[in-house]
């Protein structure tokens, strides 16, 4: 069924679960995305962001942004193995390396 397949095509949405905490990416076009984090310390933060997305090969993609507070994210996404694989560098120091688990879905209304 396609309609449930891992994707990242503008007008879908990508799940991110850490172990810590949940953020829904909304692919609203080929360049912008919202990024809502749905649990977790910083749950309620939203940003719209200009993103960059480069395909390695069909099946693995490089996915990343800076967001308005300065915070720099990069996605490593294996879309057969629902995993991402993320690096962050916030604005105020430090450097984080996540492995997280990959759902999709249209996005909300």
């Amino acid at each position: 069924m396609r309609e449930n397949r891992l994707s990242l095509d503008p007008g879908r949405s990508l799940i991110v679960e850490f172990d810590a905490f949940r953020v829904r990416l909304d692919l609203r076009t080929s360049e912008t995305l919202r990024l809502t984090v749905l649990d977790g310390d910083d749950a309620g933060f939203e940003d719209d962001v200009v993103y960059g997305l480069r395909w390695l090969r069909p099946d693995l993609a490089v996915l990343s942004w800076q967001e308005r507070i300065g915070t720099t994210v990069t996605h490593v996404i294996d879309l057969p193995a629902s995993r991402t694989y993320a690096t962050v560098a916030p604005a105020k120091g430090g450097f984080l390396r996540l492995e997280g688990r990959l759902a999709t879905s249209p996005l909300p209304d």
